[in-house]
């Protein structure tokens, strides 16, 4: 859409053109930034999400757009994963790429491949996880954008929304590690804790934290006090079923 010059009143009048993968939380358009401490259970939150939006069911109890994803999987071994899709959505018709090289997205003939599966799958999600593990450039400088431009790039220049999984700092799990550019540039910054998923950047999310437990397999849902819960938090409510 070419620039514009339009009277505020008018451009108020104006119907929103956004729309939601997820209502509410996630706008189809754009890129998040999900970060959590290792092991907290990030790929298995972005895996529920993109089966969430392949199959139509809800989200997190909110209504999803049904759409096709594509999941990046360079954090772990092709084994490791699989285990992790059995265990989260065996019967998933999703695509994922796995086997990935480490610091593919430095690499050429790796960006291709992925953008000639991104061409094919056709996805209107992608998951990149993680950025560690995709690309050797320092996270601390500006420089790593240069790695988020070419993810921007594999997704048609933002036109299909994606997500970073990453880590936090060591000092503060609540801030991205590296550059506050990613935090600049991202479209939606995402924290995640043991109960909680904080949106700390999202202009159009009204929400701005989602309470959360996880089950037995450690699945993530919206926490909802139990009624024998006897006034225990949501943390040490879920510490407490996991011991018995």
């Amino acid at each position: 859409m070419p620039m514009r010059v339009v009277q505020i009143d008018q451009f108020c009048d104006e119907p929103d053109e956004v729309g939601w993968l997820v209502d509410s939380l996630l706008a189809d358009t754009g890129w998040t930034l999900f970060y959590g401490i290792p092991g907290l259970g990030k790929s298995t939150f972005a895996l529920q999400l993109c089966e969430a939006l392949q199959s139509g069911v809800t989200f997190l109890d909110r209504v999803v757009k049904t759409t096709r994803f594509l999941y990046v999987q360079a954090d772990g071994s092709a084994p490791e994963w699989r285990a992790m899709c059995k265990r989260i959505a065996p019967k998933s018709v999703g695509k994922c790429i796995v086997d990935v090289p480490t610091y593919a997205l430095d690499n050429p003939v790796y960006v291709d491949y992925i953008h000639n599966a991104i061409q094919h799958v056709s996805p209107g999600f992608i998951v990149y996880d993680s950025l560690y593990n995709l690309t050797a450039a320092d996270i601390n400088t500006p420089k790593v954008l240069i790695t988020i431009n070419t993810m921007k790039q594999l997704a048609l220049g933002n036109s299909i929304p994606w997500m970073l999984i990453h880590h936090p700092t060591k000092s503060d799990p609540s801030n991205p590690a590296g550059s506050g550019s990613l935090i600049a540039n991202c479209s939606n910054d995402w924290s995640l804790t043991r109960n909680k998923l904080s949106i700390r950047k999202g202009r159009l999310v009204k929400d701005k934290e989602v309470l959360l437990m996880q089950d037995e397999e450690y699945l993530w849902h919206v926490y909802t006090r139990p009624a024998q819960s006897n006034g225990l938090s949501s943390s040490a409510y879920i510490a407490r079923r996991r011991t018995l």
